[in-house]
């Protein structure tokens, strides 16, 4: 009776033609206990949290997990990791139980660690259980076993990461540092915990001492583990910024950068080479876009030139603080389910990141003050920019400016600009903050990108070769960054997206209005030295933009389109011209439409606006991927769109 019981559970869908009501409560728990082991026990785990009568299926998927095995452990673990929701009257006590597995010293670790992350997990939205967990990692004893201590000093500090205020479980870390099976994480998670004081510092001696202790961290880490490139990578980026700091700008600058680029591209090959589905809802990280943050440090560094001046020192500094900022971001970033599945909250690492949004703005700046040099408003270009150079030292040295208290060194020097040059300049930097808020710190945003690095792994050329991979997942990243911007700005805020309002159906904004627009926001990105418009001689023919690193190219063509589509009639209908372009390089490229036809002024979700679609041309055996962007045209502003737009 129970195999047959859990064999309908299994393979009804949700298990929802088979009634709990009909099975006693002792039972269905005996069904649970005899099949809790291996992939099985997880799938029952999952059939039961989908079953419609939850108050019946809850508890027992309960009892299922104070029998599971490691192997169901550790899938379902994962599966609440990817963001499915458990019914919430049973949550609870399901907190309760994964807990009680994790500090049952009579089991073995992997079950125990296992079921300490899915405690984690659960503990995300719920105040109750989190308090519950802190109290058991306050209360880990160095005498427990090594290999758990290791794991329990991940989640130990990913749940630091988010109440950085709490110092016993800072000293529970200090605590496991000597335990010699967990001593690699407990150092890797202090040294995180320091990066994060030191980013967030305001004055050169905190930001000196909080990157030396983290360096410390990272060094222990390394030398006490042979598999830690994550702690070579934070701590070689640490001594330039530790030396920087200090003012010990030696000549051995360009060695430096060469190897954490080396350390970069081969850990971002790391974190890319699992097929699994990413876990979403979970503080142990989003590694897709953290990746990309690592390759974009890379690239930014390989574009230094000078590598033997001060002005390279700052540059890599500065590189190092953005960068950094956006790579722990990601590392402990989740987005937290409601009980329906969809958003419930985002949740972030405590971090301010002030200098680095200020950092943002002068880039902003200098693009502005070079493209306008020869400009008779702009007076003294040489001036402006020697002032942007002592703010960005400022900045990055922690050194106060003579500018009031709590001010900004970026307005200071707009303030000396002409009335309409200010408000130009304004525009452009209120822009680029907000694309730099939308991508740094929407799990959303994320989530789409996660998603489309995933859906790139079955392109060969993507799977193969890690420098083009890493190269695309920047290029990903910086477009996306540019379709979230303009989904989000408005024309009073930056006049350049005025086309994206455009609704005159007898003179609609032509493709050029597209392409002017991404070009500029290319040109004043780490890519402008990667990009060409209107490159000659692709496939026989001329593309919008080209985009070049070492032997990599890949292109960009941008359109324009009127009747309503789904994205894969938009794939189908100008996936050929942006697939032969392709022929002689890698197999994957960027499709960017602007979408004119008239939602009724409104614009469908940025998740809807980016896809990955696959397909082939002239019977050839290589399958091309389209990195498909929509930007939607014929827009109204929020309050003017109409009821009508519902659907």
């Amino acid at each position: 009776m129970t195999t047959d019981l859990v064999q309908r559970l299994l393979a009804a869908e949700g298990g929802d033609d088979v009634d709990l009501g009909t099975v006693a409560a002792a039972q269905l728990a005996e069904a649970v206990h005899a099949h809790a082991a291996g992939v099985g026990g997880a799938e029952l785990f999952i059939a039961l949290a989908s079953h419609p009568q939850a108050d019946l299926a809850g508890p027992a998927a309960i009892e299922l997990v104070k029998a599971a095995d490691i192997v169901a452990m550790m899938e379902i673990a994962t599966w609440l990791g990817w963001g499915n929701v458990f019914p919430a009257p049973s949550r609870k006590a399901l907190g309760r139980a994964f807990l009680d597995r994790a500090i049952d010293r009579n089991g073995d670790y992997g079950t125990r660690a296992h079921a300490l992350k899915a405690t984690m997990i659960l503990a995300q939205s719920n105040e109750g259980l989190l308090h519950r967990l802190l109290g058991e990692l306050v209360d880990l004893e160095p005498e427990d076993d090594g290999d758990f201590l290791r794991h329990a000093a991940a989640v130990a500090g990913a749940v630091l990461a988010h109440r950085p205020d709490n110092k016993a479980l800072r000293g529970t870390l200090a605590t496991l540092v000597q335990v010699p099976e967990a001593e690699d994480e407990a150092a890797m998670e202090l040294g995180l915990d320091c990066l994060r004081t030191g980013l967030d510092a305001t004055t050169r001696d905190d930001a000196i001492t909080a990157f030396e202790r983290a360096r410390d961290w990272f060094a222990r880490a390394e030398t006490t583990s042979e598999a830690r490139i994550d702690a070579q990578l934070y701590r070689r980026c640490l001594d330039i910024l530790v030396d920087f700091q200090g003012g010990r700008m030696a000549d051995d600058l360009e060695g430096r950068i060469d190897a954490i680029r080396a350390t970069a591209f081969a850990y971002t090959a790391f974190l890319t080479t699992s097929d699994r589905q990413p876990e979403t809802a979970s503080w142990l990280g989003a590694k897709n876009t953290e990746s990309i943050h690592w390759s974009a440090l890379a690239m930014r560094l390989g574009a230094l030139h000078d590598k033997l001046t001060k002005g390279a020192w700052l540059k890599a500094a500065m590189v190092m603080e953005e960068e950094l900022l956006a790579v722990y971001a990601a590392s402990r970033s989740m987005l937290r389910r409601a009980d329906d599945g969809g958003l419930d909250a985002v949740v972030r690492p405590r971090i301010v990141g002030t200098m680095q949004r200020e950092l943002g703005a002068l880039h902003v700046l200098e693009q502005w003050i070079r493209e306008n040099a020869e400009s008779t408003m702009l007076g003294d270009a040489a001036s402006l920019r020697d002032q942007v150079r002592d703010a960005y030292e400022g900045l990055v040295s922690r050194r106060p400016s003579e500018a009031a208290a709590g001010s900004s060194p970026t307005a200071a020097i707009i303030e000396q600009l002409p009335e309409d040059a200010r408000s130009t300049v304004s525009a452009l930097i209120e822009a680029d903050a907000l694309t730099i808020l939308d991508n740094t710190t929407s799990r959303i945003v994320d989530g789409v990108i996660g998603q489309v690095i995933d859906d790139l792994k079955r392109n060969v050329d993507f799977r193969d070769h890690s420098d083009a991979r890493q190269f695309f997942g920047v290029l990903v990243l910086y477009a996306t960054r540019f379709v979230v911007s303009r989904y989000n700005l408005s024309v009073a805020s930056f006049p350049g997206v005025a086309y994206l309002f455009n609704r005159d159906k007898d003179n609609p904004p032509l493709e050029e209005a597209l392409q002017h627009d991404f070009l500029n926001f290319l040109m004043g990105s780490l890519l402008a030295g990667n990009c060409t418009a209107e490159a000659r001689d692709l496939g026989g023919g001329r593309v919008d933009i080209l985009f070049t690193h070492t032997w990599v190219k890949t292109t960009a063509e941008l359109k324009r389109s009127f009747p309503n589509q789904t994205p894969e009639q938009l794939v189908d209908r100008y996936g050929p011209q942006a697939i032969s372009y392709q022929g002689t390089t890698v197999s994957f490229s960027m499709l960017m439409v602007l979408d004119l036809f008239d939602r009724k002024g409104a614009q469908p979700n940025i998740r809807d606006q980016i896809s990955v679609h696959y397909r082939t041309v002239a019977e050839s055996g290589v399958e091309n991927a389209v990195v498909l962007f929509r930007v939607q045209g014929m827009r109204h502003t929020p309050s003017d769109v109409p009821k009508t737009a519902l659907t």
